[in-house]
């Protein structure tokens, strides 16, 4: 049937009476409950009082349940057993279901997967998947925990944002790309709309007008092409480290002034506590210096 919450008693009433009926006394409940022998009695006559009749009586120097009492102990206790054990059910099932992340194209790998086995080590029952995008894309909390993207918080208004990183805007090649012209000269990897890379590039001196462009579709694949001479590349300094230290990449000779901050995005409200560790040792990791 359906509850009629304005006909039933105040759950702080009824929460007093069913710990006096279980511990025999006020104050044994005001134990459990944390207050004062007085004020379970009080909520035990307000009950009394609210229901017209006898629920418990003095016998010497403790209490007894009337039949009325022990009429209502019993379905309250159970109900409460019902509820604590649908609470904690609820509790197990988030401590331990995985954490979905939406992320950057790049960042997994280059930074988070490298790491991920130290993160396990130390919370083996915390489990953590990522489905890499366009740092423009949106973020869908129907399906994720938590997002990461760079951009300024007021590019996501309706979220907490926490900063994780800020980093260099740098341009990059192959060394044999590199070697074989200017950087106005060789060709970049763009697609057809592309306005963060080409106000990076303008500002860095390029006539982006004039540029030779190499579209390959799909930006994960930007770095492996780079890489294979295809074509340079704008990239944010964390993202390619690797292969910079490598040799794969090189660092061209332009200069951008603009620089990537990293957020977390967040969902407003609670925050499950195995998505907080998380966010705090992916901020941790990510604050780390480059190994050397």
């Amino acid at each position: 049937m359906d509850l009629d919450w304005r006909h039933l008693p105040p759950l702080s009433a009824l929460r007093a009476f069913e710990a006096t009926a279980r511990l025999s006394g006020f104050s044994a409940a005001a134990r459990a409950l944390n207050v004062t022998p007085a004020a379970v009695a009080q909520q035990v006559r307000s009950l009394e009082s609210d229901m017209g009749v006898k629920l418990v009586r003095r016998e010497g120097r403790g209490i007894v349940l009337t039949d009325a009492g022990h009429h209502l102990a019993a379905p309250l206790r159970e109900a409460f057993a019902m509820v604590a054990n649908g609470i904690e059910d609820v509790r197990q099932r988030e401590a331990t279901r995985g954490i979905r992340a939406t992320t950057t194209t790049f960042i997994v790998d280059a930074v988070i997967l490298p790491k991920l086995s130290d993160f396990w080590r130390a919370h083996p029952d915390i489990q953590v998947s990522f489905v890499p995008g366009a740092c423009l894309s949106p973020v869908d909390f129907d399906g994720f925990d938590l997002g990461i993207r760079v951009g300024a918080p007021t590019d996501w208004p309706a979220f907490q944002c926490e900063p994780l990183l800020e980093c260099d805007t740098i341009f990059v090649a192959s060394p044999e790309l590199a070697a074989t012209g200017t950087p106005q000269g060789i060709p970049w990897i763009l697609g057809p709309h592309e306005p963060f890379d080409e106000a990076c590039l303008a500002a860095a001196g390029l006539d982006v007008s004039q540029i030779t462009r190499r579209d390959i579709g799909e930006r994960s694949l930007e770095i492996e092409a780079a890489k294979r001479g295809i074509g340079a590349i704008v990239a944010t300094e964390i993202v390619v480290r690797r292969e910079l230290a490598d040799g794969s990449l090189v660092q061209l000779n332009l200069e951008c002034a603009r620089r990537n901050t990293y957020q977390v995005i967040l969902p407003n409200g609670p925050i499950r506590p195995a998505v907080r560790l998380f966010v705090d040792w992916l901020r941790q990791t990510l604050a780390q210096p480059p190994a050397t």
